[in-house]
């Protein structure tokens, strides 16, 4: 049905059976308005207007929650804050060794931090149970700000296991790529001796990281004492030395450790590569570590050095007299013979 014949006939007058509708013969007469009704006139239709209303609450529904979800991301936000360093501790499973501290590279962080009045990239605490607060990474620009007198700028968490402080830590650091393959190394025995994790592999797994890798690490952290002292600074030593160094242990021990313990003896410590290859190398073995002798008063006369190779070279404090000299090319003599 139109809508032109349902007005059409609602407005038709019933009939009712036994009653007759008469029309009166005149009308009433009414007297015209003075002034016509104002009629007010709209442009749009009521189901229009309505159909905008929906919309705008709609577009206004989906701005305040676009608006809650930005907000949501905020939730769980920790603002980094100055914090006296002199308040915070080293990490129980910090990797660092004190000759890190003294390489140009931490000089030339500390240079930057001084420059900028402090760290600009934040480092991260973690509160424990009892209040104290410990470095979960940054343990660098936190012994910068620490020896510049500088509060040090940090974001501070709360309960952070040590399983989670330990992956953090070793991710951090790796993606600097930065640490010595001794430092990895200790790193992650340090993490299996406290039962972090059940095994090496599962460690490797939950870092994300290389088995191979983190096996030479280890590999490197284990070697013995006089080894890592005959480099000098355990920071030399490479990750490809490793299965290297500890198969010559492995093969003879008691030779190689007593060939780096004459080694770390030298006055003048040779180039890590060339202690590799003293350590790893037969032939290179020096027979003599030297001998110095002194005079009546203490002072030093005379020196007797023997190089890696063992090449014999014999410095005297003082001028030969000729008889001196004499009594040295005969021994030299004998001794070639």
């Amino acid at each position: 049905m139109s809508r032109k014949d349902f007005l059409s006939r609602a407005l038709q007058v019933p009939k009712f059976e036994g009653v007759t509708a008469t029309a009166p013969t005149e009308a009433p007469a009414v007297a015209p308005p003075s002034q016509p009704f104002p009629v007010q006139k709209s442009s749009t239709t009521a189901p229009s207007a309505m159909l905008n209303f929906m919309r705008e609450q709609s577009d206004a529904h989906k701005d305040l929650e676009a608006a809650r979800e930005r907000l949501a991301e905020f939730d769980d936000a920790v603002v980094a804050r100055q914090i006296d360093p002199n308040q915070i501790e080293p990490s129980p499973f910090a990797n660092r060794n004190d000759a890190s501290y003294l390489s140009p590279s931490f000089a030339a962080l500390k240079e930057e931090i001084a420059s900028a009045g402090g760290n600009v990239q934040p480092i991260k605490v973690r509160r424990t149970r009892d209040g104290q607060m410990q470095i979960v990474f940054g343990h660098r620009r936190h012994r910068a700000c620490l020896e510049l007198g500088l509060p040090v700028l940090a974001l501070v968490v709360d309960d952070l296991d040590d399983q989670t402080l330990f992956i953090e830590m070793e991710r951090e650091n790796r993606g600097r790529a930065d640490l010595s393959a001794w430092e990895q190394g200790m790193h992650y025995q340090r993490a299996l001796d406290s039962g972090l994790f059940p095994s090496l592999r599962q460690l490797a797994a939950k870092l994300g990281a290389d088995l191979s890798q983190v096996s030479r690490a280890i590999v490197v952290a284990k070697l013995p004492e006089d080894i890592v002292r005959a480099f000098g600074s355990p920071l030399d030593l490479q990750f490809r030395w490793a299965n290297v160094l500890r198969d010559a242990v492995q093969k003879d021990p008691e030779k190689v450790l007593q060939r780096a313990r004459e080694i770390a003896a030298l006055p003048k410590r040779p180039a890590p590569a060339e202690v590799l290859r003293l350590l790893t190398t037969e032939a290179s073995k020096p027979s003599r570590v030297g001998r110095e002798w002194t005079d009546s008063t203490g002072k030093s006369a005379a020196k007797l050095e023997v190089d890696l190779k063992g090449r014999v070279n014999i410095k005297f404090a003082k001028p030969l007299s000729d008889a001196a000299f004499k009594k040295l090319t005969g021994a030299i003599d004998g001794i070639i013979g």
